[in-house]
């Protein structure tokens, strides 16, 4: 999970202010960048849910790692914006291959009780990580005397995802999780399981809050090193904290709402957690600290639990065999709704000069995606299944 969107996603946010220095001229190349993560992260998640029903999760996780690996290489020497971008593409198909099969794997053989804390802390894991480069970002740029190294960071990475890929090889060896060939032909799921999504009660809604959301995962982070900087004047190293005050929150986050969604209910955790995204963006803003610090903060927390929590809600319902195709149909407009997000952020900014405006768009969206939530937890609310009991 720290590999599929910590390496090269987010990764790229924290060193895209170093990155601007010598690859870059626009806000609105920076967010082409981030567009360029997304659409990858489309045709990634369209791959593999086409794939996820006649191929083992094990194996699809094997072939993300690896294609991470290839691309985190590409960013490590990329000489030009072009190539960078590819790379950053690439990174974006390769994080579908893990993202998508990982909740099956994870959740195989759990009861729904526990389906939101296994899920959060399967987010959790990529907080951590966040915590990881953040800080070591600081470190090697202290040792070296260098406030804009950006390439040994993604090289970092690149052999870190090589020994994962190893140490999956090794451990993952024969391991194979309920679903497609389990039943023979019979057992295989379809490409895109839209009767699947439809089978979920008041499914327009949770696509709703799901899909809308996105446009946060698009653009927050994806600006936060670059409004910082040019808008309030923080330095590199503060930017860096900032990141890691982020990953702290992302820790604790998706482990507490991913509880909290087992005891009250999906829908009412995604209403909060999106809650709490409201709130970080009206912070930004203000450029100053400590708001700054607790708008990181809050924000780690509130958007790391929406998608596990989101996952748990569609896995209540859809079993093992169809749950990376419904999943994954969905997910295919959470990525193509943050792709046009990050790219309009990145216009919006040059248009207006600051960042300003993007955080308080962003609000309103996490505003648009907590009522939506909030919306079916009352249509619900007369037939609640157990998962979605207060």
């Amino acid at each position: 999970m720290v590999v599929s969107h910590i390496f090269g996603r987010f990764s790229a946010s924290l060193l895209l202010p170093a990155i601007s220095d010598d690859l870059i001229g626009s806000f609105t190349g920076a967010g082409f960048l981030g567009a360029a993560y997304f659409a990858g992260y489309m045709a990634g998640v369209i791959a593999v849910t086409a794939m996820s029903s006649r191929v083992e999760p094990v194996a699809l996780l094997r072939g993300g790692l690896a294609m991470s690996a290839a691309a985190l290489g590409l960013l490590t020497i990329a000489p030009t914006f072009g190539v960078l971008a590819t790379g950053v593409f690439l990174a974006g198909v390769a994080g579908a291959g893990i993202w998508i099969p990982a909740p099956v794997i994870a959740s195989s053989g759990l009861p729904d009780r526990h389906r939101g804390l296994v899920m959060g802390a399967l987010t959790a894991s990529m907080g951590a990580g966040l915590l990881i480069v953040s800080q070591g970002t600081t470190a090697y740029r202290s040792l070296t005397d260098d406030e804009g190294a950006w390439r040994p960071i993604f090289g970092t990475e690149a052999v870190v995802t090589c020994l994962i890929l190893v140490l999956v090889l090794v451990v993952a060896r024969g391991v194979r999780t309920a679903g497609p060939a389990d039943a023979g032909g019979e057992g295989r799921g379809p490409l895109f399981d839209l009767d699947g999504l439809r089978s979920i009660p008041s499914w327009e809604l949770l696509l709703t809050s799901y899909c809308v959301f996105a446009v946060l995962a698009g653009s927050w982070t994806q600006f936060l090193g670059l409004a910082m900087e040019e808008d309030a004047g923080f330095s590199r190293s503060h930017i860096n904290n900032l990141f890691s005050v982020f990953a702290i929150g992302a820790v604790i986050g998706p482990l507490l709402l991913g509880r909290l969604s087992d005891k009250i209910g999906r829908d009412r955790t995604l209403a909060i957690s999106c809650g709490l995204c409201i709130v970080a963006s009206l912070l930004i803003p203000i450029g100053a600290e400590p708001f700054v610090t607790i708008a990181v903060f809050l924000f780690g927390a509130g958007s790391f639990g929406v998608p596990p929590v989101t996952a748990a809600a569609v896995r209540d319902h859809v079993d093992g065999r169809v749950f990376g195709a419904t999943f994954g149909a969905m997910t295919i407009i959470y990525a193509m709704s943050s792709m046009i997000a990050a790219q309009l952020g990145g216009v919006l900014a040059d248009a207006t000069g600051s960042f300003d405006a993007v955080y308080v768009v962003l609000a309103g969206a996490a505003l648009v995606a907590a009522l939506a939530a909030e919306t079916r937890r009352r249509h619900l609310l007369p037939n609640m299944r157990a998962p979605q009991q207060p």
